[in-house]
C-alpha cells in the first residue's frame, strides 16, 4: 500500500514537466533548455512530432486540459522564468501567451474549475504571491495579499465542508470562495503531495512526502494522523 501511495506522489510531483494526452496517443514534455515537446505514439512506438522555438527558460511544468470549455484540448506550460503559454493540443500554435516581465518566476500550477463558470482557472504561485487567471478570458481574477511559496499546488476539498481549497506543499490550505487560508502548518507537508482518502470518510487526506518519507495530514482536523 505504501508503494502504490508513494507511486502516486511521485507520478503527480515528480514529473511536473511532462503531461499525457487521453488514451496516452501524445506526451508532451518540456526541458531545462527552454523547450517544448510533443510525442505522437506510432506503430513503432513514440516518436517526435513537433519541438517548440525557445521559451525562454527552463520549462517548470506542462498540462493538458481544455481550459476554456470549448470542447478541444490547451496545453498550458509555464516557465522559471514566469512566462506561461497556452497552445492549441492540436496544431501547437500559441493563443496565448502573458507579457515578458509580468512575473520574474513562476514556481507551481495547477488547472481546476473553482467557481460556478463552465470554463476553468489556472492558479499558480508566481514571484511568492497566489493568481487566479480565468481559462477563457485569461485575465487575472485574484492575486493573493500575502506572500505564499509553492513548488506544488492541489485543488480539492480537503476539509469537507463543500468548498474546494488549494492546498500548497509548503503547508497552506487555502479556500478559493473567500480566499481564506484554513490552514497554515510550520514546516510544510512535504516536497511532494497528493490527495487521497485513506480512511474511506469521503475526504481526501493530504499525503507528503520529503526524503522517503511518508506522512499522512488531515485538513479537517488540522493534524497529522498517525
Amino acid at each position: 500500500m505504501k508503494f502504490l501511495l508513494l507511486w502516486a506522489l511521485y507520478a503527480s510531483a515528480e514529473f511536473p514537466t511532462l503531461a499525457i494526452f487521453p488514451e496516452a496517443q501524445k506526451v508532451a514534455y518540456g526541458d531545462a533548455r527552454g523547450y517544448l515537446h510533443v510525442l505522437e505514439r506510432g506503430k513503432e512506438g513514440y516518436r517526435e512530432a513537433w519541438r517548440s522555438s525557445f521559451l525562454g527558460s527552463p520549462v517548470g511544468g506542462v498540462i493538458v486540459e481544455d481550459i476554456d470549455d470549448d470542447g478541444r484540448l490547451e496545453l498550458v506550460v509555464f516557465t522559471s522564468g514566469g512566462r506561461i503559454y497556452i497552445l492549441d493540443g492540436e496544431t501547437y500554435s500559441t493563443s496565448w501567451q502573458n507579457q515578458e516581465g509580468t512575473f520574474g518566476n513562476i514556481t507551481a500550477m495547477a488547472v481546476a474549475n473553482l467557481d460556478s463558470d463552465p470554463q476553468k482557472e489556472l492558479v499558480f504561485c508566481a514571484d511568492e504571491r497566489l493568481y487566479i487567471y480565468d481559462g477563457e478570458s485569461l485575465f487575472g481574477e485574484w492575486e493573493s495579499e500575502g506572500k505564499f511559496q509553492a513548488s506544488q499546488i492541489l485543488v480539492g476539498d480537503v476539509d469537507g465542508d463543500g468548498e474546494l481549497e488549494l492546498v500548497l506543499n509548503t503547508g497552506f490550505v487555502v479556500g478559493v470562495t473567500f480566499h481564506d487560508i484554513k490552514w497554515a502548518l510550520p514546516g510544510g507537508f512535504g516536497e511532494h503531495i497528493t490527495l487521497l482518502d485513506v480512511d474511506d470518510d469521503g475526504v481526501p487526506e493530504v499525503l507528503g512526502e520529503s526524503g522517503g518519507l511518508l506522512r499522512v495530514f488531515d485538513a479537517e482536523l488540522q493534524r497529522e494522523l498517525r
